[in-house]
């Protein structure tokens, strides 16, 4: 099965503005003093081995018949590192890669997207509700109470697309235990992304804000009005079919239900090829996934 673009994503940072307590991009140990950020010609010298390894000759390559890849920058929340942030998006632009971003958006600014939009050729952001004690009861607010309103994600939306025409938008939507039942096709049905993907809380860690099988369906058919919009993503799709980076620099992928991740050796010490073999990695799930939209 062939795709057109490899998608990689780089958590650049564990740490985060909200406390979703669903996340599962979390690692043991005291990661966050060793994230690579803190120093940033690491974060560089890291982007350009993947991009010598994965926009040259290889065996995904050469499997997956890819002709561009995208860097995706997610976190935790990247937003929060500033000028590190949009430096590596830029970076990673220059190098030849395609970017995107995800973010919760609550930190983003009009500033920002001023310096970065141009090089971003997606803006991806979560937005798992339009009600605010929903998203309390989630942990999508900081510790002002603050959070990323309808209002204020159209806002954010609006100036991407002033300054980047052909940028595409999308946005993610975790359902859980909170938001199944709620109805967002007015907000949706007005921003008009280019996808939204819907995923269903996937429990890496813990079975807390699942939902059943029955209340994902449900969720979904409830915005079946646009259907032409919707990617969604059952929990059998996401085990070993994403290609994600931790902010240590090395290769991770979720082991199964409750059980944590499994992580490489750090690329920057073993080099791209060895650390991308020390993890599973399952190229036809992820072809399903890529096959119409990246």
């Amino acid at each position: 099965m062939k795709i057109q673009e490899l998608v990689i994503n780089y958590h650049m940072t564990e740490t985060c503005n909200f406390r979703c307590d669903y996340c599962y991009a979390t690692w043991e140990g005291n990661v966050s003093q060793l994230e690579l950020h803190h120093d940033f010609p690491l974060v560089q010298q890291l982007l350009k081995k993947l991009a010598d390894y994965f926009l040259g000759n290889n065996p995904l390559k050469a499997s997956l018949g890819y002709s561009s890849v995208r860097i995706n920058f997610a976190g935790g929340e990247p937003v929060v590192l500033g000028s590190r942030f949009v430096n590596a998006v830029l970076y990673a632009k220059q190098l030849g890669f395609n970017t995107s971003i995800i973010t919760n958006g609550h930190l983003l600014t009009e500033q920002m997207l001023n310096r970065m939009a141009s090089s971003t050729d997606m803006l991806g952001i979560s937005f798992d509700t339009a009600d605010h004690l929903i998203a309390q009861s989630i942990g999508r607010i900081d510790r002002k109470n603050d959070w990323l309103s309808p209002e204020r994600l159209k806002t954010l939306v609006a100036h991407y697309r002033m300054l980047n025409a052909n940028g595409r938008v999308k946005l993610n939507t975790v359902v859980n235990a909170f938001n199944w039942r709620e109805n967002l096709t007015e907000v949706i049905d007005e921003i008009q992304p280019y996808k939204w993907k819907l995923l269903r809380v996937l429990p890496v860690y813990s079975q807390h804000q699942v939902v059943t099988s029955e209340e994902f369906t449900a969720y979904i058919l409830r915005h079946r009005t646009l259907r032409d919009l919707i990617v969604a993503e059952d929990n059998q799709d996401m085990w070993q079919s994403y290609l994600m980076i931790n902010p240590v620099g090395c290769f991770y992928q979720n082991i199964g239900p409750k059980e944590g991740h499994i992580h490489s050796p750090e690329i920057l010490k073993v080099g791209v090829e060895h650390a991308f073999s020390q993890i599973e990695f399952n190229p036809e799930i992820f072809a399903r996934r890529y096959r119409e939209v990246c």
